[in-house]
């Protein structure tokens, strides 16, 4: 990952987005989710790291976007994605982009209650951002097999990550 994170890093004119997430589950909706972020960012031309919370992060000062993502878990987002956050000033003077991932987002779910908790969900890491948010987001998640079609409201919401990024060229 050095090399790849180096050579992302040498690009000076390239858009940067870095992706920093976390999940106590290696096949998680999460990270597949960040996966799928940076491959459709990469497709797009961006540059894009992916970086779990918990471990050492890139310095923020080279990227034009930070996309946060975390589960659900007892109603509160993964510890270490807020003290994250935190520890970095609140991404203070950053653009920022958050997703999370819960059973609630489920169609299945009625509306005023899906949107209720998605909005204290959102509202659980937001509070602790102090930079401009431009874009958010709750996909379901899964719990043994991946959702293809979690995978495919990712690549719809990527449109939109991609236009922010670019539209200060």
């Amino acid at each position: 990952m050095e090399s790849n994170l180096e050579n992302s890093l040498a690009c000076s004119r390239c858009d940067r987005v870095l992706i920093v997430y976390d999940t106590k589950r290696g096949n998680s909706a999460t990270r597949a989710i960040a996966e799928c972020i940076a491959d459709i960012l990469k497709k797009e031309g961006l540059e894009a790291i992916v970086c779990r919370a918990s471990e050492q992060c890139p310095s923020l000062e080279v990227f034009d976007l930070i996309v946060l993502g975390s589960p659900i878990y007892y109603e509160r987002p993964m510890k270490s994605v807020t003290e994250f956050i935190d520890r970095n000033k609140g991404l203070a003077g950053f653009k920022v982009a958050v997703y999370i991932t819960c059973f609630v987002a489920s169609r299945e779910v009625p509306s005023p209650i899906r949107n209720f908790v998605i909005r204290k969900y959102l509202g659980s890491i937001l509070k602790h951002v102090r930079g401009e948010v431009v874009a958010s987001k709750a996909f379901k998640g899964w719990w043994r097999s991946r959702d293809e079609h979690v995978l495919e409201e990712c690549i719809e919401w990527c449109r939109e990550l991609v236009r922010v990024v670019t539209s200060n060229r």
